[in-house]
């Protein structure tokens, strides 16, 4: 059992036995700080907040398409800043956890934050690991981090997501970033107390430091500067600062304007070589009883940096790339049940001449799919063919018919429009049909009616394909999430049907539309043009 395992089990059994909490209870975290404490406290961090934000921004940058909400408390837990996702952020305002509020484990139940303040390590708590059922959906890790100066604690970083997104990656990219914003935070407050005669001291870090007198004279240019730049001090004193393109730009600007530049990030190729070190430049201008007489430069090789960046992107295009074969043996895996039951059918001799047809079209599916997964993020492409709308669904339930059977499903139709043609890619059509049949058989465990309707709408010249199921139905929210890659309400499902359903509609220049309610069964649309050659 590592210490994540022993500091959450320790945490729900207080919870539980000391706090006498109830899991299905929703917490809700009580107001702390009034809005002149939070501000005055917000005031005494400016610095780290500030520091905090812009390395974090830049990683909700990087994690682009991964909902992110960042969330920095001071040591005694108290919120200082929320920022990223809007749709998490709402969540948790639901929760009350907004800024000013205090994270309390008497108060929200087993968090991280709480728990890398009190153990002051870096933790991650996944879905159910958090003690309320309210809660297990989200992915949360924290890390504390601290005044350099003293060591003393300033508070903790918070990245909190679904738990769909989670990995254990993520934890180590916060520690990480934390580390960055440490050494951020120690920098500054070094160069704030930093005076010209501590020079001597400059050699000890690993950052590159260069000085200038007012003129632009190179007067310091450490070793970490040679080490990163990979050019040698003597050669900077007979050139130049002028060779070092974008240092040397950016600190001619603060030796004419006297402003400062702060967090300029930039790539610098190594001399004629192709490798290049991505750097983050400040430059202050220094001053002496009110007289600039030079400037001050700092710069920090971020290549390590970014390349956490980019294997996280790797890492999750590999995961894609799993999830979407995933999704291909489940897509797959619907022609081949009903190959499977109408092949076992001619074996007890009920032989129909219609099942050869039946097959043949369903493996013909199969190559279909096979190729839609090879050009899978490309536009779904369609071929289109007249055909009778109320033979498509016949044949559709003929095909679910063993399948229904097992599920011990009723499947009945009406249709109104009988004779009605429509001009869309039937396999895919079909597709469609079956991959939402099989969601409604699956969302009655315990058997029931499947209605499939058909209707049109003559003032928007449109047919209505209706399949309504008695199953357990949807929340608002689970409807609001159909349709996105990977979103499913099944407990092994992928979430990879309905985004291939929902292209093939959509490049029928069609719709879908959900009416469901829990408990109460799911109403699902498909509504296609009647003239769309």
């Amino acid at each position: 059992m590592n210490d994540f395992d022993t500091y959450i089990r320790a945490s729900k059994n207080k919870c539980e036995t000391t706090y006498n909490m109830i899991p299905n209870e929703v917490p809700f975290l009580k107001v702390g700080l009034t809005k002149q404490e939070l501000q005055n406290r917000k005031q005494r961090f400016v610095k780290e907040l500030s520091v905090v934000q812009h390395f974090m921004q830049k990683l909700i940058q990087y994690m682009e398409g991964i909902p992110t909400l960042i969330i920095t408390t001071d040591n005694q837990g108290y919120i200082l800043d929320i920022y990223g996702d809007q749709s998490i952020k709402e969540m948790v305002d639901s929760l009350g956890i907004t800024p000013g509020v205090r994270f309390n484990e008497k108060d929200v139940g087993t968090n991280s934050v709480s728990l890398a303040l009190e153990h002051q390590k870096p933790i991650a708590i996944i879905g159910k690991e958090h003690f309320h059922d309210y809660l297990s959906e989200a992915a949360c890790y924290s890390s504390p981090f601290c005044f350099s100066t003293n060591s003393s604690l300033v508070g903790t970083v918070s990245m909190m997501t679904t738990v769909n997104f989670a990995s254990n990656f993520y934890l180590g990219l916060l520690s990480s970033a934390v580390d960055t914003i440490e050494r951020e935070i120690q920098l500054q407050e070094q160069n704030h107390q930093l005076h010209l005669l501590n020079q001597i001291l400059i050699d000890s870090t690993p950052i590159g430091i260069v000085m200038t007198d007012n003129n632009g004279n190179l007067l310091e240019f450490n070793s970490s500067a040679e080490e990163i730049i990979g050019i040698k001090r003597e050669e900077v004193l007979v050139n130049g600062l002028e060779q070092i393109d974008q240092i040397g730009e950016y600190t001619n600007y603060v030796l004419e304007t006297e402003k400062k530049v702060e967090n300029a990030e930039f790539s610098f190729q190594l001399g004629e070589s192709d490798y290049s070190k991505n750097l983050l430049l400040d430059v202050l201008p220094l001053f002496d009883e009110g007289q600039m007489i030079g400037a001050f430069a700092q710069f920090r090789d971020m290549t390590n940096y970014h390349e956490l960046q980019q294997k996280l992107i790797e890492s999750e295009k590999l995961s894609t790339i799993g999830k979407l074969g995933a999704g291909l043996a489940h897509e797959i895996r619907n022609p081949l049940t009903s190959i499977i039951g109408l092949t076992h059918l001619m074996k007890e001799n009920k032989y129909k001449a219609e099942y050869l047809d039946i097959i043949t079209a369903e493996l013909e599916r199969m190559d279909n799919l096979v190729n839609q997964f090879v050009s899978y993020g490309k536009p779904t492409t369609i071929n289109r063919v007249s055909c009778c709308i109320h033979d498509l669904i016949r044949e559709t339930v003929e095909l679910m018919k063993n399948n229904a059977r097992l599920h011990n499903v009723n499947i009945y139709v009406e249709c109104s429009v009988k004779d009605a043609e429509i001009y869309i890619d039937k396999h895919k059509i079909k597709q469609v049909l079956i991959n939402f049949m099989k969601n409604a058989f699956e969302a009655m465990p315990d058997g029931g009616n499947i209605c499939l309707g058909i209707e049109t709408d003559l003032k928007n010249n449109e047919f209505h394909i209706c399949i309504k199921d008695e199953g357990i139905g949807m929340t608002k929210e689970q409807v609001d999430n159909l349709g996105k890659p990977f979103f499913t309400t099944k407990e092994n499902g992928l979430g990879m049907g309905l985004p291939i359903c929902f292209d093939i509609i959509h490049a029928h220049n069609g719709r879908i539309e959900f009416h469901s309610e829990k408990g109460k069964g799911t109403e699902v649309y498909l509504v296609l043009p009647q003239n769309n050659e």
